[in-house]
């Protein structure tokens, strides 16, 4: 998971990709790492998916990450959740403050399409 977890990192330039902040402190307290489609939604079926991994500051609570879970209505619109239906690679999301629409590859990179499965 480290290794998933720095790809997902580095592919959102360490920073939130909701409020485009530094990611700095501890893991869970200070930043996570987002899954779009929530684990209770599905969301452990492809759980090494980059494309089902957002970097945010804050926990499950606080921050954007708190933002994303209390407004998913919003979350959904943007990219930042998908349905249980959805798939991540094929959903894109809204990243740099809000500056860009991509999707999220299975190889942790952003695209301006989706990649053909």
């Amino acid at each position: 998971m480290a290794d998933l977890t720095q790809l997902v990192l580095e592919r959102d330039g360490g920073a939130c990709v909701r409020c485009g902040i530094p990611i700095q402190g501890e893991r869970g307290r200070d930043w996570s790492i987002h899954h779009r489609r929530p684990r209770g939604m599905g969301g452990t079926r492809k759980p090494d998916s980059p494309a089902n991994l957002l970097t945010l500051c804050g926990s499950g609570a606080t921050g954007c990450h708190g933002e994303v879970e209390s407004h998913r209505a919003d979350a959904l619109k943007s990219g930042w959740l998908v349905s249980q239906w959805a798939d991540p690679a094929a959903t894109p999301v809204l990243v740099g403050h809000g500056a860009r629409w991509v999707y999220l590859t299975e190889d942790g990179t952003y695209a301006d399409a989706p990649v053909a499965a």
